[in-house]
């Protein structure tokens, strides 16, 4: 039975007649809770009352035996002071009936030496609770603050900086709503702040003195160190509030954004929070999030809905569809909501579910949705049953669902295997579908040519090797490609349209994928590179390109904070994409040096394995590599240029593993130190990256190369002065290298990476001398052009880097990426410079050439007088 109790106001319960006839308000009376006068009962004083008015009346038998005379007895209070009940009100005053401290006071209070008189209640259960409160780590009630302060600080089931972000909030405001939130429900599970009504506030006074602001600031301070926010932002507490507006307090989605707001290059002042955060949460974690910084924790839930093995995929997108448009939903505990909260894509906030954060919402989106559900509309009940699945499977719907997770969805390869498993004879019970569905693809697979599917994979591989529309052999580098790459950016070109109209592979967003596994694995490599040698035996062989001097390939960009290309394509891939090639010549050149005695097999393997290499061959060229190490498991240069091949393929685990086993079974072999080097920097393991370099270095300090390399790797640590050295030693040995040609070019590369150094030290003056200087040694140089437009509207010349990006735009030979970049760019100055029109103009050709540049989106709506 529940009763309201009005704070202010004597506890009242009707009665009838004049006498008690509720079990409840006897016993109430025999506690001395309650006295009766006329025809009424009331509280029988202040403490009680307030006891009632804190606790309500659920646990009341329970909680309120605390506050009764017999407590004033166990404590021999009426010993203590004059007026016990009163002193009791001013330890409740504090506690809030909290059993711990209560007890905890009134032991103290038992301990006390003195009578305390009339009047002096207030001040003497003040000077106790003072002594649990100071140093409270060391006194009384020490492991009970404990435990709290731990399940904040450590929680493991919401964001620390959440929470206490939360309970700041209560205790400035007084109170907050009750919104049944996750976080607040921890709160509440650690017993800091209480529900009164609709509201939260905090348990007690003695947790308001003891979890103050103060200790807040100062655990909030505890907790930015691992990101270093408050180095990022003039105000950042603003900050994590803003980060937590989108995650929701999404424990993995905060500290990714914490994290990627600590590597943030600029300072975020105050009012730029809002746009800051955004800025990241769009371009690093929602924007083509399969390969972004929150890919793992998306694809999970992705997984969760698209293959749940508890409720029916359609089932439980049509749910989350209605949570998303309608913004929340009435829970009913079916099991289709139970598993939407399992997932973490919903919470539970009161009677209501709603979508968990923005960012979910953002990445399963509607147009997502719409597309989940198209690829499983072919498979509802119907087809199962059509083929009567229902009758082979004790689950049909995981049944097809495996099926799907083969055929991707595709018409034929779906009713063919379906067709299959209709005419299987055995009953295929729970947790045997995965086996059996394999099975039968594995009977369309192999010698897939006299097989059921013989006539549709006939049709693919006839549009693939004798297509009337695209070059043969441009049809089947580009599918090797996206087999190596698992994925390529959509350009829109004749041969991409040719293989998404063949059905051999689908767009989803602005990447092209193999449209299933069962054409990934009968149009496999091994096919491709038989194909792609018919095609060479029918044309002229091409020269060989020679390679006799350590050329320093082009950075396409490295200042830019939002650039068109890959996030994924890290530095070392974009700058040092040819070091693997130095790498093979040098040392293939080292062969004949230290292995003159080497088998003529192992010697053929090796020439061929390089050779796959510079074909771009990287998965064939690991094959030749390991038959060499097969027959010769100490041949480094094997181990290095194999390490290369793997860093191609962006396998850096491997590629760092490869290259150590060099550098274990030669010591010296310096390629080998480099080619782990980049490995770990790729893997962001800068310092044992730098490490590696030194190695290098210290094995051959005349190589420029490897200096390059460790300011890569010290500029990512944000070490510019190291960085700064260590570039200018690169630029001292390009100058000292006689080939005339090829120094021009290095130079230029390596005064732009100076000129990148000098940036991130805000040195833009100093800068801009740099990126002259490389564009005095190559004036088409467009990493140097950029970054010189850059420098000049650091240094606020508008005029200057206005002219500069208009140059560029209008003379040089720029590829479609570049342009779109220097617009990109060009309309950031002139909108700095107070040229609305004119920078809206530039955003509006960049989004022409690249239309689904974000920054250049987000930059025209910022341009704004």
């Amino acid at each position: 039975m529940n009763f309201e109790f009005k704070k202010g106001h004597p506890l009242e319960l009707p009665q009838s007649g004049g006498s008690l006839q509720n079990p409840t308000q006897t016993k109430l009376l025999n506690l001395e809770l309650v006295v009766q006068q006329e025809h009424k009962s009331e509280t029988s004083n202040r403490i009680y009352q307030s006891a009632l008015n804190q606790s309500g009346v659920t646990p009341e038998l329970t909680h309120l035996r605390l506050f009764n005379r017999s407590t004033i007895k166990l404590f021999k209070l009426d010993e203590k002071a004059s007026r016990p009940d009163i002193l009791l009100e001013e330890v409740l005053s504090w506690t809030g009936g909290q059993p711990f401290l209560t007890q905890k006071l009134c032991q103290l209070l038992a301990e006390f030496e003195a009578l305390i008189g009339a009047g002096e209640e207030a001040a003497t259960v003040q000077q106790l609770v003072q002594s649990l409160i100071s140093h409270w780590e060391t006194q009384a009630a020490s492991e009970h603050l404990k435990s709290i302060w731990e399940g904040l600080v450590t929680n493991k089931q919401c964001d620390p900086s959440s929470l206490l972000q939360l309970y700041q909030q209560i205790l400035y405001l007084g109170e907050v709503p009750t919104d049944e939130s996750p976080i607040q429900a921890e709160l509440l599970n650690l017993g800091l702040v209480v529900q009164q009504k609709d509201k939260l506030k905090v348990s007690n006074r003695i947790y308001q003195s003891v979890f103050n602001q103060s200790w807040i600031d100062q655990e909030l301070a505890r907790l930015r160190p691992l990101f270093k926010l408050d180095e990022k932002a003039s105000r950042p507490n603003v900050l994590l509030q803003e980060v937590v507006s989108w995650t929701g307090g999404q424990p993995f989605l905060t500290q990714k954004l914490y994290q990627l707001l600590a590597e943030f290059e600029a300072l975020i002042g105050a009012g730029e929070e809002a746009a800051t955060v955004q800025q990241l949460v769009e371009t690093r974690l929602i924007n083509h999030w399969e390969t972004q910084a929150a890919s793992e924790h998306l694809k999970a839930i992705h997984f969760g809905l698209v293959r749940n093995k508890q409720c029916e995929s359609s089932s439980l997108l049509r749910l989350y569809q209605q949570i998303l448009y309608l913004g929340e939903v009435p829970t009913d505990k079916s099991p289709v909501q139970a598993e939407l909260l399992n997932l973490g894509l919903v919470v539970q906030q009161k009677d209501k579910l709603k979508v968990s954060n923005r960012i979910y919402q953002s990445v399963f989106n509607q147009q997502w949705i719409d597309q989940e559900l198209a690829r499983l509309r072919p498979f509802t009940h119907s087809t199962i049953k059509s083929f009567k699945l229902d009758e082979k499977a004790s689950r049909p719907d995981i049944l097809l669902e495996e099926v799907l997770s083969w055929t991707g969805g595709q018409p034929f390869l779906t009713q063919k295997l379906c067709q299959l498993l209709a005419e299987f004879e055995a009953f295929i019970g729970p947790g045997e579908e995965a086996a059996r569905v394999q099975q039968f693809v594995q009977s369309l697979i192999s010698h897939w040519e006299t097989q059921a599917a013989s006539k549709h994979l006939k049709s693919i591989r006839f549009g693939l090797v004798r297509n009337k529309q695209c070059d043969r052999s441009s049809l089947l580098r580009l599918y090797q490609q996206i087999l190596v790459h698992k994925q390529v950016p959509v350009d829109k070109s004749p041969v991409q349209a040719e293989l998404v109209n063949l059905g051999l592979v689908v767009q989803q967003e602005d990447k092209l994928k193999i449209s299933n596994r069962i054409y990934e694995s009968v149009f496999d490599l091994n096919w491709v590179t038989q194909e792609l040698e018919k095609s060479l035996e029918s044309s002229p062989s091409q020269k060989t390109r020679s390679t006799q001097s350590k050329p320093v390939p082009e950075s396409a960009s490295f200042e830019a904070t939002n650039t068109i290309s890959n996030p994924r394509n890290t530095i070392f891939q974009r700058i040092w994409v040819l070091l693997g090639i130095v790498g093979l010549v040098v040392l293939g050149v080292n062969v004949i040096r230290f292995n003159f005695f080497r088998q003529p097999e192992v010697e053929t393997l090796f020439q061929q394995a390089n050779e796959l290499y510079y074909q771009g061959k990287s998965k064939e060229a690991i094959t030749k590599y390991n038959e060499i190490l097969n027959i010769d498991s100490n041949y480094y240069q094997a181990w290095t240029n194999r390490g290369y091949a793997l860093g191609s393929l962006q396998e850096y685990n491997k590629m760092v593993e490869s290259c150590s086993a060099a550098t274990i079974i030669e010591p010296k072999a310096v390629y080998a130190w480099s080619c782990k080097g980049e490995g770990l920097h790729n893997l962001k393991q800068y310092e044992q990256a730098i490490a590696a370099f030194n190695e290098a270095i210290t094995l051959d300090s005349k190589d420029p190369v490897f200096w390059i390399n460790k300011t890569e790797s010290l500029l990512a640590l944000k070490e510019t002065d190291k960085a700064l050295a260590a570039i200018d030693e690169a630029i001292k040995l390009f100058e000292q290298i006689k080939e005339k040609e090829t120094s021009k070019q290095n130079l230029s590369v390596a005064f732009s990476h100076k000129g990148k150094v000098l940036s991130q030290k805000q040195e833009y003056g100093e800068a801009l001398k740099a990126y002259d200087q490389a564009l005095a040694y190559n004036p088409n140089y467009f990493a140097a052009q950029r970054g010189r437009g850059i420098a000049l509207q650091g240094l606020k010349r508008y005029d200057e880097a206005i002219v500069q990006f208009n140059q560029m735009v209008n003379g040089s030979k720029l590829t479609q990426a570049q342009k779109a970049e220097t617009w990109y760019y060009l309309g950031l100055t002139q909108c700095r410079s107070s040229e609305i029109q004119k920078g809206l103009i530039a955003f509006e050709e960049a989004l022409k050439l690249k239309s689904d540049y974000s920054a250049a989106q987000k930059a025209k709506m910022n341009c704004t007088p």
